[in-house]
């Protein structure tokens, strides 16, 4: 029946009962041991995330506005190549990744070296480390944006384009003031 029963039948709880209540998150917050890596994981989530995002959705919208441009050369051929990387599994992404920045075999080190004199040990250091990541994490996710952001670019009327022309905005003024509020609209 789930408990220990005596020589005289009464039953016996086993271990004993202390009130614990919150000691054990205030030892868990606050103890030395804990708290220091957990602070290092939680701002590097944090880090990881908007970093990702930023970068992600900006090589994505920067290459959406590239392309957009009605007489770039090449522009479906290109377009067409730069999903490529949206294609290929993820695992297989980071493999080859993996073997790129490889410190003795790497042709991204090798390159660097070449260049520089010097590479960064992307194995080894933990920041360095974390912009690989950060790297890999970007190559496997701009295509994705580069998406979005295009067909929210194509949604957006030439008119206002023309209207702000007439006023003579230029590129920049135009992209500030029409195109990313607009953009942020329809992807958010």
């Amino acid at each position: 029946r789930g408990t220990f029963s005596s020589p005289d039948g009464t039953a016996l709880r086993p271990g004993f009962i202390a009130p614990v209540r919150f000691s054990n998150f205030r030892a868990f917050f606050t103890g030395p041991a804990l708290r220091g890596p957990l602070v290092r994981i939680t701002a590097w989530n944090f880090g990881f995330a908007f970093f990702s995002l930023l970068l992600n959705f900006s090589l994505g919208l920067a290459i959406a506005v590239l392309f957009g441009d009605k007489s770039f050369p090449f522009k479906k051929l290109i377009r067409s190549l730069l999903i490529i990387p949206y294609t290929i599994p993820a695992l297989i992404t980071i493999l080859i990744w993996r073997g790129m920045l490889n410190p003795e075999l790497g042709v991204i080190d090798r390159t660097l070296e070449g260049l520089f004199g010097w590479a960064p040990p992307w194995f080894t250091d933990q920041w360095w480390a974390k912009i690989a990541i950060l790297i890999v994490n970007l190559w496997l996710s701009y295509p994705y944006f580069m998406l979005v952001c295009s067909g929210a670019l194509q949604s957006i009327s030439e008119d206002y384009y023309d209207a702000a022309q007439v006023d003579g905005a230029n590129f920049l003024q135009q992209f500030r003031n029409i195109t990313l509020p607009l953009l942020l609209v329809a992807v958010g």
